[in-house]
């Protein structure tokens, strides 16, 4: 063979061997790709959406997610919307306006990778667990930033530690967690003992979402698991998980009650600052954080009950997309910079 011929066969070979690679997923993740899961609260349902498919009627990625998938896939990042249902069956089209309304859907997952979101916040964990490995074993995906909503922000946590304990081959980039109660759910703590409407020290929208919320069967349960008095107990199990992962949490306080209780006011409806700011989570738990505070609410059906425009809506608003964008691009240097910044006084003691 002439050197030429010889010289030439060897780059053909190369070029093969490049192109091969670049279809690995780890060379994927070389290459740039961010992905991003979004993790829903109680009682939203939330259909399975990928970067490139969602719904096609109503919402895309359901009343939690719609907006900020939006936000981050135009800007570039593939998004997958983990799927949530109340009971944590496969998720189904619906025309309801509270649920929905979404449809002309991408094939919806099965109920293993299915968030029950009024059920145990540990088997929803493990459900976004399967749910992360389904993205390794169909979409090649290697690594992630993972990013709750309200009790999705526990939820999300509590899979990190069973994807870390399991060996999922997905590493955590950075979590993001928006008005999540790290440190318990105001709803769950009653001013008067017998009374569950007292938790919301008056607060007519708490009240309601409240009202919404007690019939649900088994629903007790799930807020009682969550109750501030109980949360301590259980950060505590989830010490370790989040080590090496920077973390960034947002509040909302659109409610202010002058001279209220520091314990639910101010708040964004449903869960109270402190709270949403994980103030009382040791660093034990939370290693490296950085703090948001927005005068928002909770969720766009909050915002609906008071008449305001969704963008008022912490999952709705285009200043906290922005974070949810920066904690995302940062994770890489966010370690290595300042802890704590923006956030409260660690509790002393």
């Amino acid at each position: 063979m002439s050197s030429k011929r010889h010289t030439r066969t060897l780059i053909a070979f190369a070029v093969v061997l490049l192109v091969c690679a670049a279809l690995t997923p780890a060379a994927s993740a070389k290459s740039g790709r961010r992905v991003v899961v979004l993790v829903s609260g109680v009682a939203a349902t939330t259909p399975y959406t990928t970067p490139t498919k969602a719904c096609g009627t109503g919402y895309p990625a359901g009343n939690t997610w719609s907006y900020v998938r939006d936000y981050l896939t135009q800007r570039g990042y593939e998004v997958y919307t983990a799927p949530a249902s109340m009971g944590g069956q496969q998720v189904v089209e619906t025309t309801d306006t509270y649920a929905g309304p979404f449809a002309d859907c991408p094939k919806q997952l099965p109920a293993r990778m299915t968030i029950n979101n009024i059920g145990s916040v540990d088997r929803s964990a493990s459900s976004v667990a399967r749910f992360i490995q389904y993205l390794h074993d169909k979409h090649g995906v290697t690594s992630a930033d993972v990013v709750g909503h309200s009790l999705g922000g526990i939820i999300g946590r509590a899979a990190i530690r069973e994807v870390r304990f399991n060996h999922v081959p997905v590493r955590i980039r950075s979590y993001t967690t928006l008005g999540s109660p790290w440190d318990g759910v105001m709803l769950a703590a009653p001013l008067v003992p017998g009374k569950p409407l007292s938790a919301c020290d008056g607060l007519a929208v708490c009240e309601g979402f409240l009202k919404s919320l007690l019939p649900i069967p088994g629903i007790n349960i799930l807020v009682s698991n969550i109750a501030p008095v109980n949360m301590p107990t259980w950060n505590a199990t989830q010490a370790g998980a989040l080590d090496g992962i920077p973390v960034t949490v947002v509040g909302g306080s659109y409610f202010t009650k002058p001279g209220g209780i520091a314990s639910k006011w101010p708040n964004d409806g449903a869960i109270q600052l402190r709270s949403a700011l994980a103030t009382e989570t040791t660093d034990a738990v939370i290693p490296h954080r950085a703090c948001f505070t927005f005068p928002l609410t909770h969720s766009i059906f909050v915002s609906h009950d008071i008449n305001a425009p969704e963008d008022t809506a912490l999952t709705w608003n285009a200043d906290v997309a922005a974070v949810v964008a920066h904690a995302i691009d940062n994770s890489g240097q966010a370690l290595s910079q300042p802890n704590r910044v923006g956030c409260q006084p660690k509790p002393k003691g």
